[in-house]
């Protein structure tokens, strides 16, 4: 009996064994073709070519065997070691990532360095302005969460927060995946430490507008939050932060850890936004929406549905350049939201 449950979990572990063999040489090999900086004919035949290798050194009959297996997984501890130390290098970045934005916090006081204000034309090249702005956070009354879905999927969306003061003006914060000259943003890259996070920091007129001004826009739906003003002024204070933290030492953006969504839940005050880890919805941004109305963050009068529908924008907005300033394009933008005028055609 004892010889049979050794047989038995010698085949079990055997099996897991090659369970775990293919599983890492699919994700080398992905990790391969999205992370090592060669040239993409390079990449393309690596991320083959590696993880058929390790599968023929473990699963091919024959001679040597146990050192070939021993073999293909010193290869496996060898690159994944190499995977997970990788730090975020310096690259020539798109002109509208190209700074770091920092905050200095005195007091009451923060002054936001490189916070963008850029310029969007349809059909033109977005124009990137950097300032210095300088925000009194006694002035800080209140949050907005802004979401932009992308196409039909529901699930598929990016996540934005505005923070509000009296004199009208709007700092919004975008965590995105920083994009060299010559990239694009690609999800499945999160997996694999490919772009580093890069929080974008600036003026509704810049981050707002850029949606509006492509062709075709995108939808962009504004929510006003439900909270305390110390709460938000805490979570203010936190994404600060985590700016500072990054311009320090970069990390990478992680579609399951350190993405627009995940981010700022795992930033987000406790009496703020208590989500557990296992509610699907922190970490899928289409369903931002939801979880923010059952935490009693946002409106929960209407169903999702039909909030998307009275707080969404699309066409017929005005350019910014049409306004004297920020505050005046944005207080323009939320007066047409609650008049319905502009809401998105089904």
């Amino acid at each position: 009996m004892g010889l049979r449950l050794t047989g038995t979990l010698r085949r079990a572990l055997a099996g897991a064994a090659h369970v775990l063999v293919v599983a890492c040489g699919l994700y080398l090999g992905l990790a391969i073709h999205y992370w090592i900086p060669w040239p993409s004919a390079a990449r393309q035949i690596g991320s083959i070519a590696f993880p058929v290798l390790i599968w023929a050194l473990w699963f091919v009959p024959g001679r040597w065997r146990r050192r070939r297996r021993v073999v293909a997984g010193a290869g496996v501890v060898l690159l994944f070691a190499a995977f997970v130390t990788k730090e975020p290098a310096p690259q020539d970045w798109i002109a509208l990532q190209a700074h770091n934005p920092t905050a200095q916090i005195d007091g009451d006081m923060v002054t936001i360095h490189h916070f963008r204000d850029a310029l969007h034309r349809p059909g033109a090249a977005a124009v990137p302005r950097w300032t210095t702005a300088t925000f009194d956070l006694r002035h800080l009354t209140s949050a907005d969460l802004i979401i932009q879905p992308f196409g039909q999927m529901k699930a598929l969306a990016h996540v934005m927060l505005s923070f509000n003061f009296t004199d009208g003006r709007h700092v919004v914060v975008s965590i995105e995946a920083r994009q060299a000259k010559g990239g694009s943003f690609d999800a499945l890259a999160g997996f694999f430490r490919r772009d580093p996070i890069y929080p974008e920091i600036g003026t509704e007129r810049d981050l707002i507008w850029a949606r509006l001004a492509r062709t075709p826009p995108d939808e962009v739906q504004i929510y006003p939050v439900h909270a305390d003003p110390a709460a938000v002024r805490l979570y203010f204070e936190r994404l600060l932060a985590f700016i500072n933290r990054i311009d320090a030492r970069p990390i990478f953006y992680s579609t399951l850890r350190e993405s627009c969504m995940t981010t700022l839940m795992n930033l987000a005050p406790e009496s703020f936004a208590a989500v557990p880890w296992h509610d699907v919805r922190r970490w899928i941004p289409g369903y931002a929406l939801s979880l923010f109305q059952q935490i009693g963050l946002v409106d929960n009068g209407l169903d999702p549905e039909e909030m998307a529908r009275r707080h969404g924008v699309r066409e017929g907005i005005r350019s910014p350049e049409a306004f004297p300033s920020d505050a005046a394009w944005s207080a323009y933008l939320r007066a047409e939201i609650r008049m319905g005028s502009l809401v998105p055609r089904p």
